[in-house]
């Protein structure tokens, strides 16, 4: 009963603060710069950069510091601390499925958008092979077009009934089994024929699924949320305060807490009343 009586001679207190309160963090929420985010998938076949180095060299200088220059984001900053700020602004994710989420925040929703493909466009010129790298895809590329011509003779010359005009004619199952294991090699010279190439040129855009989305509403200031919490923490504060206040005068009726009161307040240069 005694706490209830606390509550009652105090509930517009109680009650008007926290209201107060959450008014003035509703109208801080509209001040303050709202966060879109653009959201990309990105899958590609098994290969070379794996989903996790992908995701890892979006956020590395490669990437990041070409488009802190062309779209000028440094604002007089060092380039590292321009770095970092757009690194927290980038989130590159593997989920389960293997394919990669990327999600980009920015205070407008077209920034965002266009940040995303910025990094996206960035990290796809990262995938082309340097000089040295290049220099070897293009000496194993001879190499196995050379080789796929050669099979590819070779395998028409097995064909022919079995039988080929060599300087000891092949039986026809020594000539299938040859078939066979040629056909193989001509598999793997094709292979390697089709897909350096496309190690030479670099990942395309092919591996977009899902463009960066220009987002319509902001994650953040949540508002509402701002003001419950910032109403419901209020609201603690000074039933706590109440309490405490009214505990304060409680023990002021005792004579030996009522010393020690004059002596903290002493302490703390108040006046004893």
């Amino acid at each position: 009963m005694d706490l209830l009586l606390v509550v009652a001679e105090n509930i517009k207190l109680l009650i008007l603060g926290p209201l107060l309160v959450g008014l003035v963090a509703l109208g801080i929420g509209f001040t303050l710069p709202q966060s879109f985010v653009s959201q990309a998938i990105l899958a590609w076949p098994t290969a070379t950069p794996t989903p996790q180095q992908a995701a890892a060299m979006m956020v590395s200088p490669l990437v990041l510091d070409p488009i802190i220059e062309t779209h000028q984001l440094s604002d007089g900053k060092p380039i590292q601390a321009a770095r970092e700020a757009l690194a927290k602004q980038v989130k590159a994710t593997v989920g389960k499925d293997g394919l990669l989420r990327l999600d980009v925040t920015d205070t407008s929703a077209v920034q965002a958008q266009v940040l995303a493909n910025a990094v996206i466009d960035g990290w796809l010129k990262s995938t082309v092979p340097g000089v040295q790298e290049r220099q070897d895809l293009e000496k194993r590329l001879e190499f196995a077009q050379n080789g796929l011509k050669s099979v590819t003779s070779l395998i028409e010359r097995l064909s022919v009934d079995g039988v080929v005009s060599l300087a000891q004619p092949l039986t026809r199952g020594e000539a299938g089994t040859s078939l066979v294991a040629v056909g193989e090699l001509q598999a793997r010279y094709l292979s390697e024929v089709i897909a350096i190439p496309r190690a030479l040129q670099g990942l395309s855009r092919d591996v977009v699924k899902q463009p960066p989305t220009l987002p319509t509403e902001p994650v953040a200031p949540k508002k509402s949320l701002m003001a419950v919490l910032a109403a419901l923490g209020s609201g603690f504060a000074l039933l706590l305060f109440v309490f405490m206040r009214q505990a304060w005068k409680n023990a002021a009726a005792d004579p030996e807490a009522a010393l020690k009161q004059n002596q903290l307040r002493r302490a703390l240069g108040l006046k004893i009343h």
